[in-house]
């Protein structure tokens, strides 16, 4: 099962803590905690997470709102969580279309229920990406216009994200496909295939060998990163001796 990974942009360091344990405790993958906009970004460019939790009275030259418009154009879904109860900001922050607006004093169950609707909402909207790609047990079908691309998954060497799009490489072609990468692992799920990195997603039987303290893996000649947050499910799913 793929994890989902959330990063939280928050400058309260006690409420940051009761809300990186319930993250934890519920199982989804915990990017990092940052009390500024500028790590936020600086977070985000090392590793990609499925959802922010932005806290709109941050530290720094800009405030959550101003970051959330940067995670609009990044395609990356967000919760607002603030104490003010100004109409003006709620409006701002609501032209942002996050995915909820949470107003302190909250409980941690409503918190839980929030991020529940968060995974709820993203999966929906990974399934009407799918549209392009048709699959049976040993293949899957990229469309191009009328025509149909057909990629055996024993073929593949590794996929690698572009914005919107994916590359997927096999070992004479790329191939060229308009979908995610979090749509493309949603497909791949049940097979041999991990994302260890906000960019790669790779076969695990192509793996030749790994390199833990540079954190990279090798498949042939080609050097692949893993991603701090993909680490320890990677090795967990290592036969090691």
């Amino acid at each position: 099962m793929t994890t989902f990974t959330i990063l939280l942009v928050e400058d309260n360091l006690s409420f940051a803590l009761e809300i990186e344990m319930l993250i934890k405790e519920l199982g989804y993958g915990f990017v990092g905690q940052v009390d500024n906009a500028k790590d936020a970004v600086n977070s985000i460019d090392q590793e990609t997470p499925d959802v922010v939790l932005v806290d709109i009275g941050i530290k720094g030259q800009q405030n959550g709102i101003e970051l959330a418009r940067f995670l609009e154009g990044k395609n990356i879904p967000f919760i607002f969580i603030t104490q003010s109860r100004d109409r003006t900001t709620y409006a701002d922050a609501q032209s942002l279309k996050p995915i909820a607006y949470l107003v302190k004093p909250f409980d941690l169950l409503t918190l839980q229920s929030t991020l529940e609707q968060a995974v709820r909402t993203i999966k929906g909207s990974i399934k009407k990406e799918e549209v392009g790609i048709e699959s049976d047990q040993e293949n899957f079908y990229i469309r191009n216009n009328n025509v149909l691309n057909r990629i055996k998954y024993s073929e593949i060497y590794w996929i690698k994200s572009d914005g919107n799009y994916c590359n997927i490489h096999t070992e004479k072609k790329k191939f060229v496909t308009k979908v995610s990468l979090v749509s493309m692992m949603k497909k791949l799920e049940g097979l041999d295939f991990m994302r260890v990195h906000k960019q790669f997603i790779v076969p695990i039987n192509r793996i030749e060998n790994i390199n833990l303290f540079n954190n990279l893996l090798y498949i042939g000649e080609k050097m692949i990163p893993i991603g701090r947050s993909y680490k320890s499910n990677l090795v967990k799913q290592l036969n090691l001796i």
